[in-house]
């Protein structure tokens, strides 16, 4: 009885620190792999009516764990299109923008391939990009490899990670980013559903 009457104890003082959200005696971690996980993309642009150019660009998300339990995220891209004010772009991401604009002070350059910590610092250290065999035209007319793939580090499996790239098209292309004064209205947010998570990418 006295076993039984201090086990329900434990579990209510559980209860309360954790706010009735679960108790485990011991944090479970994944097993090292790779697993397959929804996730959705936004690069939002308020100008010209509003305009969503991320959702049509992400093609899947891949989870892996290393052997070491280091995390990364792989989000994999297609070239597609929006269509603003009747006109049809059509978008991609762009390693290597020709925009010869100067950078503004704290905040990523065009062409900046990262990710961002829980403090918003820019991370490229250990950020990963390939590039297709398939081309795209960038608003010079030249046809240019685009970016299929980015694989970033992370710390913790959280619902939301921030990005930042470049979305070129046969027009015109931005850099979505965090601001210098930390507003995340204009980068690339990416809200992964963990509950979607399974083995095989």
């Amino acid at each position: 009885m006295k076993k039984q009457i201090a086990a329900a104890a434990a579990a209510i003082a559980c209860l309360s620190a954790f706010g009735f959200t679960g108790c485990t005696q011991e944090e479970v971690t994944d097993a090292p792999g790779t697993y397959s996980v929804d996730a959705q993309l936004k690069c939002y642009v308020a100008a010209m009516g509003g305009i969503e150019f991320g959702a049509p660009l992400l093609s899947g998300t891949e989870y892996t764990v290393a052997e070491d339990g280091s995390m990364t995220l792989t989000a994999h891209f297609i070239k597609n299109s929006v269509t603003i004010y009747s006109i049809t772009c059509y978008t991609f991401i762009d390693a290597s923008p020709d925009t010869g604009a100067e950078p503004t002070e704290g905040e990523a350059e065009d062409g900046t391939i990262g990710c961002y910590d829980a403090d918003l610092n820019l991370v490229t250290q250990g950020v990963e990009y390939t590039l297709s065999e398939d081309t795209a035209t960038n608003p010079a007319g030249e046809e240019v490899s685009y970016v299929d793939s980015i694989t970033f580090p992370i710390s913790e499996k959280t619902d939301t990670y921030y990005l930042t790239f470049y979305i070129n098209s046969q027009v015109m292309g931005t850099q979505f980013k965090v601001t210098a004064d930390g507003s995340t209205s204009r980068a690339a947010t990416l809200s992964v559903d963990w509950t979607t998570m399974r083995e095989g990418a």
